[in-house]
């Protein structure tokens, strides 16, 4: 979003979007979930095998490193015959298992496990039970760059007669800016992330996902409270099951027939829907006040971008996480930005710049959401603080919270901030879960914090400086706290607090001194001080 948004292109288009920003092993994922189906029942079938019955294939170490142009070629001697170092030493303590090279039968879940460096379970010649081997980094045909290197794929359909991407093909999904898979991956609520996130079964049948699309869509959910009316009697794809109760119809009238889009393109875990009882069971959006048709993923996404509740609900999703509380939605100031985001053509940058320059976020003038809610002052949350701290103090990842560079980090670092509040959603819920309270966890464990990231800024030994991270010396005391203060408190010169913060810092300095601290010492507990400060530490200030 953050690339199509860089584009030009409206918000709307979350919905909407074909083109996702993927690295090379994510096209693999995608490729591999393609071929590897699970129905409703969770029944595997294997596509890369039924079209391959009679391959092999072959890992080993003996026969010496292999081209993979060479493994990929069925004109090759060496078609689908891996280098894999690790098999010289996999499984020498088991008798019968110790076997180079590895002939395995054909299966994408086994290809899948081996460009990762794994080996996938089997049995020896003699039915000995041969385990999965987690593998070295030395045995991954992917390598550490196809997990960096971001770049945007259009995912589309198979016209007739064309193949789909292989899942295997390493160098073609390197340069590939396109994807053809069966799965149709349309807007935000078809990615991989997302069903994982909200995952249906076979009692919801897509019910939990539809809900959820909605909440991120349209800010709202199929809660009871809609008067929409669904035409039909019954309405389309109306689960009677589930709807016996007249206390159960009046919900299900208007998601069951929404939903039905869903079930009739996934089963329940995410692949193609072959049941043929859902496959012809089309969907119809009824869904505050909108009563559309959707037979396809496309139909559906249009209707969810095209909806009169999308403007207000990501003005509403905006004003929360400025505010760590919702606008009143009968607030003239929120209505005026609704209009505007509508009227500028769903810019995310114009909603962004207005919603945080208006009084309903300052507080320069009164409006109705100050007086429903006053003024919130939240702690500053685990990605709010982490974003902080590296903007201010440049440091790239200081919280280790990129699963690629954390090892990097002080592992103190990484233990603390994982256990730091933070927001989030819960199931069915419209509105973000913002912990607010400065406790006293919150207190400890961002002193903590504080003092870990000093000593990596306070007097730093020559061969440990980074390059772009603020430093300071025990040398230059009165320099140093008048960064911390314009820099580390984020108080300019001109605010009226930033005079009396000097001075307290500078108590603090000779007081640790006086207590027999060293200079050092005492330099990194004024740095703790001015990183405890209610500037850094809290949101809304």
């Amino acid at each position: 979003m953050l690339e199509l948004l860089d584009e030009g292109k409206p918000l709307t288009v979350s919905a909407t979007t074909d083109t996702l920003m993927m690295t090379t092993a994510l096209k693999e994922l995608y490729a591999f979930l393609d071929v590897w189906q699970v129905d409703d029942a969770g029944k595997v079938t294997d596509r890369f095998k039924q079209a391959n019955p009679k391959l092999s294939i072959t890992v080993g170490t003996s026969q010496g490193a292999i081209p993979i142009a060479d493994t990929l070629n069925p004109s090759s001697p060496n078609y689908m015959h891996w280098y894999n170092p690790d098999v010289a030493t996999e499984d020498t303590q088991i008798g019968d298992c110790a076997k180079d090279p590895i002939v395995y039968p054909p299966s994408a879940q086994t290809l899948h496990y081996l460009l990762y460096g794994s080996l996938d379970n089997r049995k020896s010649a003699t039915g000995v039970a041969c385990p999965v081997l987690g593998g070295s980094a030395a045995a991954a045909q992917l390598s550490t760059d196809d997990f960096a290197d971001w770049t945007m794929v259009k995912v589309r359909l198979p016209v007739a007669g064309e193949a789909t991407s292989l899942f295997y093909d390493l160098p073609a999904l390197r340069s590939a800016s396109e994807l053809v898979l069966s799965i149709p991956r349309v807007g935000f609520f078809s990615t991989p992330a997302f069903f994982a996130n909200w995952q249906t079964n076979i009692s919801n049948q897509m019910r939990v996902t539809l809900n959820q699309t909605l909440i991120v869509a349209l800010g709202t959910s199929v809660d009871g409270t809609d008067a929409t009316v669904t035409p039909g009697n019954p309405p389309p794809g109306l689960d009677t099951a589930h709807a016996m109760s007249p206390n159960c119809y009046y919900c299900h009238q208007s998601l069951d027939p929404t939903r039905s889009v869903l079930a009739s393109t996934y089963s329940w875990n995410y692949h193609n829907q072959l049941d043929p009882n859902y496959v012809s069971q089309k969907g119809m959006f009824a869904f505050q006040g909108v009563v559309k048709p959707v037979a396809t993923m496309t139909d559906f996404s249009a209707t969810l971008a095209q909806h009169p509740l999308f403007a207000q609900a990501w003005v509403q999703k905006l004003c929360t996480y400025a505010n760590s509380a919702p606008c009143a939605a009968d607030d003239s100031e929120f209505k005026r930005i609704v209009g505007l985001f509508q009227s500028s053509g769903f810019s995310w940058s114009s909603l962004v710049v207005e919603l945080f320059a208006s009084p309903i976020t300052t507080h320069a003038s009164e409006t109705r959401t100050a007086d429903v809610n006053g003024e919130t002052i939240a702690v500053s949350r685990r990605d709010h603080l982490c974003a902080a701290l590296d903007a201010r103090l440049g440091f790239v990842d200081v919280c280790g919270q990129d699963a690629a560079t954390k090892k990097q980090q002080q592992p103190a670092i990484v233990q603390l901030v994982s256990g730091f509040p933070s927001y989030g959603y819960g199931r069915g819920a419209t509105l973000p879960v913002l912990p607010n309270d400065p406790t006293l966890f919150y207190r400890a464990a961002t002193e903590n914090l504080c003092e870990a990231i000093a000593a990596d800024v306070i007097d730093v030994p020559a061969a440990k400086v980074v390059a772009g991270v603020k430093a300071w010396s025990s040398g230059n005391a009165d320099a140093a706290i008048a960064d911390f203060v314009s820099i580390v408190m984020a108080l300019v010169p001109s605010d009226p607090r930033s005079a009396p913060a000097t001075t307290l810092l500078k108590d603090h300095f000779a007081a640790a001194k006086a207590q027999g601290a060293s200079a050092s010492d005492a330099l990194k507990s004024t740095f703790v001080t001015a990183c405890l400060a209610p500037s850094a530490l809290s949101i809304g200030l």
